[in-house]
């Protein structure tokens, strides 16, 4: 066991070394939506859904600078100045940007109840790197909360910023807030970003000072001896789902449930895994930054009503306001003994910002808002470009302006179809586009993320109830097929993974990339010469053409083929041969990759595939490329059907 001196140690190690800051702000939203599997506790355990997230995330740098941040308990500022007072006005700095930049922010009263604003940065990403200047004008909403509808942002060299992902730089700065904490004076961003009145020091957050619900190193030693020796009153500190690396998120923990309610007084609570993190040591880990909202007793979310599967915060009501939560912030480790059979103790814990849901009547109106705009864009047949970001490869939203026949839009409808999504108020809508007479009517499913846009996966757009036809172009732009948009698509070629191999895929929506019914394009030469690396079991013995591929394929005893039939993809010559593992075969051997699998696709009995073999003409990246078509037994030719029109419509550009 470990000495007095050792335990210091280990204690000032552990929060010295090993606990990280807190992560971005700009992380926390989607990080919390894509993690809705884990559990809330407030009387209920229920095993949640996940929630799809955008395929982007907007990388600003330090383009912005101030944006929606947590809401404050509006009861406690009721009394404090104006913003035209001097809580608000003066010059705040901040040093916490990405690119390591300084920005200056100062804030101003105009005569009309207006609030001016000025933010300078001396290193902005969106600007290369050189000085940036942005202005605007706003208005307080609420007690505290202060928005600014369109705030100007210019290069200080006269360049246009460049933004580095997502929509333009206007439409991710429209409707900037941000919330001063009025107790320690402080501007935060959704960013990550602190802003400080110039010339304060960052506060000290509120910490225990003492573990629990031991406090000195004997303690946590004898309680890890009762624990050995099956001792309930020691027991309950042992967590060995929390011990691995690869462990799920502390959201039920019977320590963390104990010290919430005997040390805190807290009724009920909810895990808020955005911000909890995870400081590796070895093959162990200790949690430090583990948020928890306080739920108030008795009550549901009025903002967010339960449904009949009631999702995370539904039933957890705020405890400050209609909006807003208490929370703490808790640092849990093995003190004594690392692994399964140790204790775990509350290292320390601190109270946290209070954390605020958004308000869903004003994210829906700001969504129809955003939404209207883009449909009314597309009614007038200008201005819809790059107010909606794509989830896939497409690279315009399909049927932009007018229907297939060439029919322009007359008018649009917009309904709520899903949400609200409980804290943000991401929501679902349907848009439908309607020609003169409603003859045709266009329908897609757009989502509204209020800290990213508007959002539509391609796979979202049907025409009088039926799948569009959408055209893909590999990143490379040698490859171009066209599928309903009933299909999901990746075409990367080369160059987005470490592996030098070309692949590509179309898959069913509901299925995973390489899982399910598909369509995959790889280049089995190089996809053999990675297996053989990577210690599998290679298919080809040499690098070869179609014809030669096709006769190891047939020749291997791993496999069942047909024939071989000629064939024609993309005006090209190719071969045909349809392929089963035989009884007892096996293919590479090398599982879950991220790449197409040509015939080592077939990794399980029940699956045939239909495999097309190209020798690509002359000023391609590749010599010879694999096609696949792969399905289980059952459906094998109703699928080899289904698919006819996406291999007919491949086509090859040489460069």
């Amino acid at each position: 066991m470990a000495t007095d001196g050792q335990f210091d140690q280990t204690i000032s190690t552990w929060f010295e070394e090993t606990a990280p800051g807190p992560l971005p702000g700009r992380v926390l939203d989607a990080t919390f939506e894509q993690t809705r599997r884990s559990r809330q506790h407030v009387g209920w355990r229920a095993l949640l859904g996940r929630f799809p997230m955008p395929r982007f995330v907007p990388a600003l740098g330090s383009a912005v600078v101030v944006v929606v941040a947590a809401a404050l308990a509006l009861n406690f500022y009721a009394n404090r100045p104006s913003i035209g007072g001097p809580v608000f006005q003066g010059t705040w700095v901040s040093t916490t940007d990405a690119d390591g930049g300084t920005q200056t922010m100062t804030i101003g009263a105009t005569g009309d109840g207006a609030v001016e604003i000025v933010v300078t940065d001396d290193v902005a990403s969106v600007c290369s790197g050189g000085p940036s200047t942005m202005t605007g004008t706003g208005k307080l909403e609420g007690s505290t909360r202060l928005v600014i509808p369109s705030p100007v942002y210019t290069c200080d060299d006269g360049s246009e910023p460049d933004v580095l992902s997502g929509p333009p730089l206007e439409e991710q700065l429209r409707n900037l807030t941000f919330v001063l904490d009025p107790e320690a004076e402080t501007l935060t961003d959704n960013f990550g970003g602190l802003w400080l009145r110039e010339g304060a020091e960052l506060p000290e957050p509120a910490i225990s000072g003492e573990m629990w619900p031991q406090s000195t190193l004997e303690e946590v030693q004898a309680a890890q001896e009762l624990a050995d020796a099956g001792d309930p009153a020691a027991t309950w500190q042992l967590e060995p789902e929390l011990v691995s690396v690869e462990s799920e998120e502390p959201d039920q923990v019977e320590l963390v449930e104990r010290f919430l309610r005997e040390v805190l007084g807290w009724e009920g609570y909810l895990f808020y895994p955005a911000e909890a993190g995870r400081a590796r040591n070895g093959e162990y880990v200790d949690l430090v930054g583990q948020r928890y909202l306080r739920c108030a007793p008795g009550r549901t979310n009025l903002m967010y009503p339960p449904g009949p599967q009631p999702e995370r915060g539904e039933l957890c009501a705020p405890t400050i306001d209609d909006l807003t939560y208490e929370t703490v912030s808790l640092d849990l480790a093995q003190l004594d003994r690392r692994g399964p059979d140790g204790i775990w103790v509350v290292a320390q814990w601190r109270s946290a910002a209070p954390f605020a849901q958004a308000d869903p009547v004003t994210v829906e109106a700001q969504g129809r808002e955003r939404l209207e705009e883009f449909l009314a864009a597309r009614i007038a047949g200008d201005g819809g470009e790059g107010l909606v970001v794509l989830g896939q490869v497409v690279v315009n939203v399909p049927l932009l302006y007018a229907t297939t026949s060439g029919a322009p839009y007359a008018r649009y409808e917009i309904e709520r179809v899903e949400g609200l999504q409980w804290p943000s108020g991401a929501m679902t809508f349907s848009a439908r586009l309607f020609t003169d007479g409603d003859t045709t009517v266009v329908e897609q499913e757009i989502k509204w993320y209020p800290s990213s846009g508007l959002f539509m996966d391609d796979d979202a757009t049907t025409e009088n109830g039926q799948a569009v036809v959408l055209s893909y172009t590999s990143s490379d732009g040698e490859v171009t097929v066209s599928a309903p948009s009933t299909w999901s698509a990746w075409l990367p070629g080369k160059g987005e993974q470490a592996l030098d191999v070309w692949f590509g895929a179309l898959w069913r929506p509901e299925s995973n990339f390489g899982s399910g019914e598909r369509v995959e394009f790889v280049d089995p030469v190089a996809y053999d010469a990675w297996c053989a690396a990577q210690g599998g079991s290679p298919l080809l013995s040499a690098p070869a053409d179609a014809a030669a591929i096709a006769q190891q394929v047939m020749a291997d005893p791993n496999l069942e083929t047909t024939a071989p039939v000629a064939a024609r993809v993309g005006g090209v010559e190719a071969v045909s041969i349809d392929v089963a593992l035989a009884p007892g075969g096996r293919t590479c051997g090398i599982g879950m990759i991220d790449i197409s699998r040509w015939i080592h696709a077939l990794w399980d009995p029940g699956w045939r595939l239909r495999l097309y073999l190209v020798d690509l003409p002359a000023g391609m990246s590749v010599q010879t490329l694999a096609i696949t078509v792969v399905a289980p037994e059952e459906r094998f030719d109703e699928v080899i059907a289904e698919t006819a029109p996406i291999i007919e419509s491949i086509e090859f550009h040489p460069r």
